[in-house]
């Protein structure tokens, strides 16, 4: 049994939440099956991810970053890196969270939409 994961992390910033819930809409009606799966995948030269392996949220203006992690799955384990990683990007007012398990993404990158933007800050491995 495994006893650890490694997921890719992204945090960033909304100011048109619309438009960053359709990037992370999936389409399961498109036509054709190389088409990706949804734009956040199709950003990241992915046509599919299961999505079950993947975490996302958004910062309430109030809590520090710590308190805006604790809720997520493993939050003790990686959010003292990640914070550590927001402050090296200058990302301290980050209203984004996104992690994926690293297996589901071969080459993560950053991205900027219209009205947000996502920027991977690394890999962490922690404890599960």
């Amino acid at each position: 049994m495994r006893t650890t994961e490694t997921s890719h992390f992204y945090l960033g910033r909304v100011t048109d939440p619309a438009n960053y819930a359709a990037f992370l809409a999936e389409h399961y009606d498109r036509e054709d099956d190389e088409e990706a799966l949804s734009a956040f995948y199709a950003s990241q030269g992915e046509t599919f991810c299961d999505h079950d392996f993947m975490e996302t949220g958004e910062r309430a203006p109030d809590l520090s970053l710590k308190a805006f992690f604790a809720p997520h799955s493993y939050a003790s384990e990686w959010s003292g890196a990640v914070c550590a990683a927001a402050r090296e990007h200058e990302l301290d007012d980050a209203t984004l969270l996104l992690f994926i398990s690293s297996d589901q993404i071969a080459a993560p990158r950053s991205v900027k939409g219209d009205g947000f933007e996502l920027i991977y800050i690394g890999s962490f491995d922690y404890r599960i």
